[in-house]
């Protein structure tokens, strides 16, 4: 079988959709499948910034059995509206154009947001192949969550946009339940509708050991540390941790945020402002290296702002913690504080609320055999529900079994998993 994947991100920046988009080809080209990834050269503003970033090139053939196909997108460090729509623009003409250029293949792919999907559009059209669209942020309601777009009839026409769209996907593959009713009150029929989540590489994460080099260096020894690893952007409303910190002062705890985003510099400069010296800002790391700082922290920090459309997401670091097996404070509502509590992995803490943040680390730094017992069942809850691998193997076979049904070949599951996507049992 022959696949098409359009994704606008891809390794090696560290956005969770480019690395979907890569488990997801390597577990497709593992299966014996060609697979072909269509993606822009390293584009996110965070990106630019990042040596490891700048190694990527045009055409390549992955270790995993893939080849990659990076077309050209106008890139800019600035995060402002106006050029991160250029960007956008940019992507879906270049990746357009390639799509039609490739072989015909017998199913497409395309990953979050929703410019990706469109971008798949005219191969979806012109190959006459089944689209199938990954789901990880809903578009464009995510952009009114951040406060980049008012209500009005901008916003309409997107959302119209986005349901013609989703009309013509033989399938949407959601990352949370949350998702897939969105999608069902969108009036999408349950059968083209499944679940997978991100999930987490188990092997990658579990027994990471501690970044002594990283506790030396930012002279945090003896300090209870809290981190964050990710965006720092406008969605997680980081301004929650300087209140924390503001109450930690004369208390053995520092903040360690580790990433790059549209509201790092602000947050320094409050950071600086406030006299805050344990509230310590890195430069992104290469993936490989994730691990290791996460290891070095005692408890994570998975955080959003109060939105509804944030209370029906999971954020993909969620599995990445439980697997390194740290203590959670997840301060996000809905299903990803659902999940922390059902996994004993953590503390669910109010979004926005720097009080309740700092009185939650005061728990895990009183209890250290609770923080032990979090983790652990953190980490065996990764394991056993969480696997990246099984994860994309079912979403490969849902792949095989949406290209047997096209053309008449009779194909039967061997993932149980994918059984309980179809069923609803998940």
């Amino acid at each position: 079988m022959r696949l098409l994947i359009f994704t606008q991100h891809f390794f090696p920046e560290t956005m969770a959709t480019g690395r979907r988009a890569s488990d997801l080809a390597q577990s497709l080209a593992s299966r014996g499948h060609q697979v072909t990834v269509v993606a822009g050269m390293p584009n996110h503003p965070s990106s630019l910034r990042l040596p490891f970033c700048r190694q990527a090139t045009r055409e390549e053939s992955a270790r995993g059995g893939y080849r990659i196909r990076r077309v050209s997108v106008f890139r800019s460090a600035d995060p402002g509206s106006l050029k991160r729509v250029f960007t956008y623009a940019t992507f879906m003409l270049s990746a357009a154009w390639r799509g039609i250029r490739e072989r015909r293949p017998d199913v497409i792919l395309a990953l979050s947001p929703l410019p990706t999907g469109l971008a798949a559009l005219p191969a979806h059209w012109w190959h006459r192949a089944p689209l199938v669209f990954d789901l990880q942020d809903i578009w464009p309601d995510s952009a009114l969550a951040i406060g980049v777009m008012e209500r009005g009839w901008l916003l309409r026409v997107l959302r119209r946009v986005e349901l013609f769209f989703y009309r013509r996907c033989a399938m949407v593959v959601g990352i949370a339940e949350g998702f897939k009713r969105y999608l069902l009150n969108l009036g999408l029929a349950p059968q083209r509708l499944a679940v997978i989540p991100n999930g987490v590489d188990w092997e990658m994460f579990a027994g990471a050991l501690p970044s002594e080099e990283l506790r030396r260096t930012e002279r945090l020894n003896g300090e209870f540390l809290v981190g964050y690893i990710g965006n720092l952007g406008l969605a997680q409303r980081l301004d929650t941790v300087l209140e924390a910190a503001e109450q930690l002062r004369n208390e053995p705890v520092a903040f360690l945020l580790l990433g790059e985003g549209v509201d790092k510099q602000r947050l320094m400069a409050q950071a600086r402002a406030r006299k805050l010296e344990k509230v310590r800002f890195l430069s992104g790391v290469p993936r490989e290296q994730v691990p290791s700082v996460l290891a070095a922290c005692d408890a994570l920090l998975v955080i959003l702002h109060d939105d509804p459309l944030f209370r029906i997401t999971i954020p993909s670091k969620i599995y990445e913690y439980m697997a390194v097996g740290k203590p959670i404070l997840c301060s996000v509502g809905g299903e990803a504080a659902a999940l922390v509590v059902e996994s004993k992995c953590g503390l669910p803490v109010p979004p926005s609320d720097g009080n309740a943040l700092a009185g939650s680390i005061r728990v895990l730094l009183a209890d250290p055999s609770r923080c032990r017992a979090f983790g652990e069942a953190g980490a065996a809850a990764a394991r056993a529900n969480f696997a990246r691998p099984v994860l994309m193997g079912a979403f490969a076979e849902l792949v095989e079994g949406l290209h047997a049904r096209r053309a008449g070949i009779n194909h039967e599951s061997e993932s149980p998993l994918l059984d309980q996507l179809h069923t609803g049992e998940r």
